[in-house]
C-alpha cells in the first residue's frame, strides 16, 4: 500500500494552495515558475504541495516571480 502524502499544517496548507491556485491563473508549469523565481522545479513542486515550509526567501521568489505582492501572496496566513 502506498504512503498517503503528508497533511500540511494548515496555514502552510493555505499558502501552498495561494501559490498552486496563481499558478494555474498564470499558465505557468513548475519549469516555467522554477526558472522565473530562481528556485529548482523539486522546489516549487514541494512548496506547492505543502511538502515543506520553505525559506521566507523562497516564497518571496515565487511570488515575485508570480506577479504578486509578498504582502498580498502571504495574506493567506491571516485567516
Amino acid at each position: 500500500m502506498p504512503a498517503s502524502a503528508p497533511v500540511p499544517e494548515p496555514a502552510l496548507g493555505r499558502l501552498a494552495h495561494r501559490l498552486a491556485a496563481l499558478r494555474h491563473q498564470r499558465g505557468l508549469t513548475y519549469e516555467e515558475l522554477a526558472e522565473a523565481s530562481g528556485l529548482s522545479r523539486r522546489g516549487v513542486i514541494a512548496l506547492e504541495r505543502g511538502e515543506r515550509a520553505g525559506e521566507m526567501r523562497s516564497w518571496y521568489l515565487v511570488a515575485k516571480a508570480l506577479g504578486v505582492r509578498f504582502d498580498e501572496f502571504v495574506s493567506v496566513l491571516d485567516d
